[in-house]
C-alpha cells in the first residue's frame, strides 16, 4: 500500500465552509474514483491551528494513485465539485508515503462511514521527522526496537509511521523524512507522556540521549479527527 498525506489549508475563518462543502461535494466522489480516505484530522494545537486539515488517503499502488489522478481529470463533474472548494483554500501540501519497513502494516479494509459515529475518538500527535541521510536506518531501528514500546507503556498507540516516497525528503534510493502518528485516548495521557520524560529517568535517557541525537529536526501538531476519520 502506499498513501496520500495532504495538508489543506483555509485561513481567516473559512476551514468550516472548506469542511461542510468537502464532506457534501468530494467525500463520496473521491472514494468512488477509487481513493479512499484513511484518516482526516484537524489540526488542534500547532502550526495551522483552526485552519488546517490532513488527509490520508490508501492506494494499492503508486499506479493506482495514477489512475486516480488521471480520473479525476477526466471526470467533469467532479472538476465541478472542487472548483466549489477552490475560494475557501489558501494552500494544498502533498506527499507520497509509505509505511516504514518496521511498522504494523495498516488495515487493508475499513469500516464504512455509516459506522464511524459509534467509534471512539482519541487524539493524534502528527511529527513529522527529518534526519540525515547517514541516520535514519539507525535511528529507526532504535525507535522500533525501544521507543515504540515505551510510548505504548505509557498508554499511547502508533497509528502509522510512515517514509516518503514521493516529495519532501525523498531519495532514489530511500527518505530521509518520516511522518509518526500517535494516538492518545485524550489529552490528559499525552501530558502524562510529556511530563513522564521528566520524571523517568530511563525513558529521559532513551530520548534525549539515544534518539535525539539521531534526528535533525521535528515538526510537532496536535490533531483532533474529523466525524468521517476511519483512524479515530
Amino acid at each position: 500500500m502506499i498513501y496520500q498525506h495532504r495538508l489543506i489549508v483555509a485561513r481567516s475563518g473559512r476551514l468550516e465552509k472548506r469542511n461542510e462543502i468537502f464532506q457534501r461535494e468530494m467525500l463520496a466522489a473521491l472514494d468512488e474514483h477509487g481513493s479512499l480516505l484513511i484518516g482526516a484530522w484537524e489540526v488542534l494545537v500547532g502550526p495551522e491551528t483552526g485552519s488546517g486539515v490532513y488527509q490520508l488517503r490508501q492506494f494499492e499502488s503508486l499506479s493506482a494513485w495514477e489512475r486516480h489522478q488521471e480520473n479525476v481529470r477526466r471526470d467533469r463533474q467532479t472538476s465541478g465539485r472542487q472548483g466549489k472548494l477552490y475560494p475557501s483554500l489558501d494552500a494544498v501540501d502533498t506527499a507520497i508515503v509509505r509505511s516504514a519497513e518496521r511498522a504494523r502494516p495498516l488495515p487493508g479494509q475499513w469500516p464504512g462511514a455509516d459506522s464511524l459515529q459509534t467509534m471512539p475518538c482519541g487524539i493524534f500527535e502528527q511529527r513529522v521527522l527529518h534526519f540525515r541521510p547517514d541516520t535514519v536506518g539507525e535511528h529507526h531501528a532504535l525507535y522500533f526496537a525501544e521507543v515504540m514500546p515505551a510510548l505504548e507503556r505509557e498508554g499511547a498507540a502508533l497509528a502509522g509511521f510512515f517514509d516518503t516516497v514521493i516529495g519532501p525528503g525523498s531519495m532514489n534510493a530511500g527518505s530521509h523524512r518520516s511522518i509518526e502518528l500517535r494516538r492518545f485516548p485524550d489529552l490528559a495521557a499525552w501530558q502524562r507522556w510529556r511530563e513522564a520524560q521528566d520524571s523517568d529517568a530511563s525513558l529521559r535517557m532513551l530520548l534525549r540521549e539515544r534518539w535525539a541525537p539521531l534526528v535533525d529536526r521535528v515538526e510537532s501538531q496536535l490533531l483532533r479527527p474529523m466525524p468521517y476519520s476511519r483512524i479515530r
